[in-house]
């Protein structure tokens, strides 16, 4: 009777935890990489973020019933604001140095999603980062996008932690990819 009974506990949890539904609210700190080139501007750099006022970013449904709501905690403007200032600085630009009129520039995040579908039992997640960069250097205009992709498989529903870090290295590769363009980096450079 007893094993009867714990069978019963047993299945009765399991089935809770497969309709578990909770929210993951992670912070957008963008995770790059150690420049592998140094450079000096001519003239200042003015830069600068476009708001991103999305808030959901996501959801997860896993193959055994669990839900997750994927929402951004914290200022996003401000966390890649941060981010550019330490890759200009970390790349031997000096924003505040150097002649007038400054170059000015600007990045924009069009696109952070998460989203899962269900295959049998194993859940497919697609997690998709898309910036757009734009120079003006004088009479000169330079806009490139810049969008990274991964997809990831998993049986049970990631922890916070979890898809916090995978966010934020896929935004920091979206964007050391701008910085990996020629005719940015030319632009501010001179």
């Amino acid at each position: 009777m007893s094993k009867l009974l714990l069978g019963s506990v047993i299945f009765a949890a399991m089935a809770l935890q497969g309709c578990a539904n909770t929210t993951h609210t992670i912070n957008v700190e963008p995770k790059t990489f150690v420049a592998d080139q140094q450079y000096t501007n001519q003239h200042q750099i003015h830069y600068s973020v476009k708001p991103f006022s999305v808030k959901k970013i996501g959801n997860i449904k896993t193959g055994i019933g669990e839900k997750a709501t994927i929402v951004v905690g914290n200022n996003v403007r401000s966390a890649l604001e941060a981010s550019l200032s330490s890759k200009l600085a970390d790349y031997g630009f000096q924003s505040s140095q150097g002649a007038l009129p400054a170059t000015l520039f600007t990045i924009e995040l069009s696109n952070l999603s998460y989203t899962t579908r269900t295959i049998a039992l194993k859940t497919e997640a697609t997690l998709i980062a898309d910036i757009k960069a734009t120079v003006v250097k004088g009479d000169q205009t330079y806009s490139a996008n810049f969008k990274s992709e991964k997809i990831d498989q998993y049986g049970t529903l990631p922890d916070r932690e979890v898809v916090e870090e995978e966010i934020n290295q896929l935004l920091g590769k979206t964007i050391d990819r701008a910085f990996h363009d020629k005719k940015l980096i030319a632009l501010l450079s001179y």
